[in-house]
């Protein structure tokens, strides 16, 4: 049995901005599990479910949901009410087919935006976080929700950094495309006090041996500038998926 406050809940004053939730209205909140993204960068299914989307009143309804494999994550069921949701994964509702994308917003850091588009519904960037060899010689890529991907030396992909992006089609299993970072593609700053704003890299430059790099953005004829890190490039001539309204929820 576990103890009040254990490890299945978490006082709402001490939870991630992530969570979207009146802070004073009650003391306890859902903790989420160890998963594909980290606690300070998720939200639980149950707070998704019941506080941000309203499509449950409560935990009894969350659960009797997942339990009736009512919702999907990137394509496959999940039954846990505390499964980490985070950045770029795909919400599907089952029964009413509703697909929502987890961005950044402008109030809280995560935020679903619908999926309008179809053929974007099994689309998922991915951020390549680290990349490392491994025993045979192949190289190794982690992504920012996880997943890790091999190639061999002579893979075209191999030459990818940490920075780059796939575009993974999780119904197919497969990478439909690459996007590197570099100047003249697509951006979405996800995080810091530039959050939800798209738009084209001009520049990336090393300002100082010990600080991070500096990426510079062309928005709306401005040039707006952050740290590497916070950088995520969604794609070549245009967005590969829809950021329409993102950082106005």
């Amino acid at each position: 049995m576990t103890k009040r406050g254990g490890s299945t809940r978490l006082k709402r004053l001490a939870a991630p901005i992530t969570y979207k939730v009146p802070r004073k209205h009650f003391k306890w909140v859902v903790r989420t599990v160890p998963g594909p993204h980290p606690m300070d960068m998720s939200i639980p299914l149950a707070v998704l479910l019941r506080d941000v989307l309203g499509v449950a009143r409560n935990m009894r309804e969350v659960k009797y949901m997942l339990r009736k494999g009512y919702v999907k994550i990137d394509g496959k069921y999940v039954r846990e009410y505390r499964f980490p949701i985070g950045l770029m994964d795909v919400v599907e509702l089952v029964p009413t087919k509703e697909f929502y994308r987890i961005l950044p917003g402008t109030t809280s850091p995560l935020a679903p935006y619908k999926i309008e588009k179809k053929k974007e519904s099994s689309l998922k960037p991915l951020l390549i976080k680290n990349k490392v060899m491994v025993k045979g010689g192949n190289l190794q890529f982690t992504t920012h929700d996880g997943r890790n991907f091999l190639f061999t030396p002579k893979d075209k992909k191999s030459v990818l950094k940490p920075g780059d992006v796939f575009i993974y089609d999780f119904k197919s299993k497969k990478i439909r495309d690459v996007i590197r970072f570099e100047p003249g593609v697509y951006a979405l700053v996800y995080w810091g006090s530039k959050r939800g704003v798209v738009g084209k890299i001009t520049e990336v430059r090393k300002v100082h041996p010990l600080k991070p790099k500096v990426v510079s953005l062309e928005v709306d004829g401005e040039v707006i500038e952050t740290i590497f890190k916070y950088v995520f490039p969604i794609g070549k001539e245009a967005p590969v998926i829809s950021v329409g309204g993102v950082g106005n929820e």
